[in-house]
């Protein structure tokens, strides 16, 4: 009884528990942020979509399965956003037995339901973007990985792990430090050295084959980042803190879990009792999985900053095991561990909400700006990417018509720009009324110069702030 619990009943119910949490809530919020972004490019034909991404930190490989998923169920939040909420829902259970046959049941559940219940990843669940597929992935990869260590004959794991490495580089360029991390732990002394220092290199140049008609773009895109920065802020010390309590939905909880992965260490050092080798090094595995890329990342940001959440998704998944690890090794006598594991999934479960907040309001920007809006008013959007939110939402045929956005959007005097000085003075000689659409306009323009130039040369009638990001201005002569 015991092994169908492990091997198929809990599997079928965290698939369950995963997908009705998942797909509850998948269209309540506005399609936003880099989702518009994504989809409109998902459209593309693979010239232009490979055109756009040589100037873009984005692979191809979540835009080219959009791609053909458009193609069948269309550009609907719910469509678009059902195919990440797959990847999501696919993630939580390869979880589940990458701890459950690399350490215990215990902590293939603990890790498994730290996941399903993290908004964290509710939020990518319902995001048409690349990360619920980079975190499947990240998960298939390390499955595999441990498989190799483990198997005397892993000749087709390996193979299995270059693909799959392949494709994550192909998803998220971050995808490197899923390899490097494999790297580094056949490189520590006494642990699976003998088993994989001769086989890994192989593995890893037959994952740069496959990836070698991406690596000029790489390239290219490492030289631009380089040269001119991010958009992401440089970290303080105190987001070392700040980005574990993303993983963990309150403070309360990513306290209560640090506090657990101290006692887990420090109850393993002083124990007399000997672990089972396989089952230490497998831990020192997720530590180097989880602490390293992490504290590279970090100290990388100060000079390339790359700190961001979404970035670090595939580390929140060792954090769970790391938690999940923790508590197997606490006595489990008198219930101990499994009072710890029941408070832990508690804590995560009181502040977990299936209808995560992306903080974006379109469909009332949409709603503000037409109830105002005559057909000749002009219309400026800055910065000018905003065009693929406001259009996704303002009208979908011209959305659709991808080719000819730009186009749809001149003829109903809607001017997405980065600037003032890329605005043809021309469109102001009638206008009677102009309306300024902006969201963090001073990330392309530090001086704002669109609502100076219209605050100087119109009398303003109305600001009107749209939740936390949006702002529309009303000027008239």
């Amino acid at each position: 009884m015991k092994k169908w619990i492990n091997i198929f009943i809990f599997p079928v119910f965290l698939l369950a528990l995963n997908a009705v949490l998942k797909f509850l809530f998948l269209d309540a919020r506005d399609v936003a942020m880099d989702e518009p972004f994504t989809i409109y490019f998902a459209q593309a034909t693979g010239h232009d979509l490979f055109e756009m991404l040589k100037t873009e930190n984005n692979p191809p490989l979540f835009f080219i399965l959009l791609h053909f998923w458009i193609k069948l169920f269309g550009i609907s939040a719910f469509s678009v956003r059902f195919f990440p909420c797959i990847f999501s829902i696919a993630t939580a259970v390869v979880l589940y037995f990458l701890g459950g046959n690399f350490f215990s049941f215990r902590v293939g559940v603990i890790a498994s339901l730290l996941f399903t219940f993290s908004n964290y990843h509710m939020l990518f669940a319902h995001e048409a973007r690349v990360y619920s597929l980079f975190a499947l992935l990240t998960v298939i990869s390390m499955y595999l990985f441990c498989l190799c260590l483990q198997k005397e004959k892993h000749g087709k794991y390996l193979f299995c792990l270059s693909v799959i490495n392949a494709l994550l580089l192909y998803s998220h360029f971050f995808g490197a430090f899923v390899i490097l991390i494999q790297l580094i732990t056949i490189l520590v002394p006494g642990i699976f050295r003998k088993q994989l220092l001769k086989h890994i290199p192989g593995s890893i140049a037959v994952t740069i084959l496959l990836y070698s008609p991406y690596i000029p773009v790489l390239m290219h895109r490492f030289i631009a980042t380089t040269g001119t920065g991010t958009w992401v802020e440089p970290p303080v010390l105190s987001d070392l803190y700040t980005m574990v309590w993303r993983y963990s939905n309150t403070p309360v909880t990513t306290v209560f879990f640090l506090i657990t992965i101290v006692a887990g260490l420090i109850y393993q050092i002083s124990r007399n009792k000997p672990v089972e080798n396989s089952k230490k090094n497998y831990t020192i595995f997720v530590w180097i999985w989880f602490l390293a890329p992490y504290l590279m990342m970090f100290l990388i940001s100060f000079r390339i900053p790359i700190f961001l959440d979404r970035y670090t998704v595939f580390l929140s998944l060792a954090f769970y095991l790391l938690v999940g690890i923790s508590v197997d090794k606490i006595e489990k006598t008198r219930g101990v561990a499994t009072g710890i594991a029941i408070v832990a999934i508690f804590l995560m479960v009181v502040k977990f909400n299936p209808n995560v907040d992306n903080k974006r309001r379109w469909k009332e920007v949409i709603q503000n700006i037409q109830h105002d809006k005559k057909t000749e008013t002009p219309l400026i959007i800055c910065p000018s990417w905003l065009k693929y939110g406001f259009t996704y939402h303002y009208s979908s045929a011209y959305f659709r018509d991808y080719t000819l956005l730009d186009e749809h959007l001149k003829r109903d005097h809607i001017y997405p720009v980065d600037s003032w000085n890329e605005l043809d003075s021309t469109i102001f000689k009638q206008a009677n009324k102009v309306i300024y659409l902006e969201e963090w306009a001073t990330l392309v323009d530090k001086e704002n110069s669109i609502l100076k130039k219209l605050t100087k040369g119109y009398k303003t009638d109305m600001t009107t702030p749209i939740y936390e990001s949006f702002s529309i201005h009303q000027f008239s002569r």
